[in-house]
C-alpha cells in the first residue's frame, strides 16, 4: 500500500478545514465564489480539489471566512 505524500495529505486537509469553515460561517460556495471573483463551479473544483488552490485565493477566502492565516494552519504538519 502506497503512502500519501504529506504535501497531498496536508493539501487535503486544507481543503476540507476550508470547507467547514465556510459551513460554520453559514457561507454558500456562491458566496467564496463571488469574492474571490470565480464562478460557482470554479469554486466548487478548487473545494473538491480538481482545481488548485493558489496563494492569493487562499487569503482572500480565509479574510471573507475572518480566519487568520495563523489559526488556519493550526495543526498541520
Amino acid at each position: 500500500m502506497e503512502k500519501k505524500s504529506n504535501a497531498k495529505s496536508n493539501y487535503l486537509t486544507i481543503l476540507k478545514k476550508i470547507k467547514a469553515s465556510r459551513s460554520h460561517r453559514n457561507f454558500t460556495r456562491i458566496n467564496v465564489a463571488k469574492h474571490v471573483n470565480i464562478g460557482e463551479s470554479g469554486y466548487f473544483k478548487i473545494e473538491k480539489g480538481k482545481t488548485k488552490l493558489d496563494v492569493k485565493r487562499l487569503f482572500e477566502i480565509l479574510e471573507l471566512l475572518e480566519v487568520s492565516p495563523e489559526e488556519f494552519f493550526k495543526g498541520i504538519k
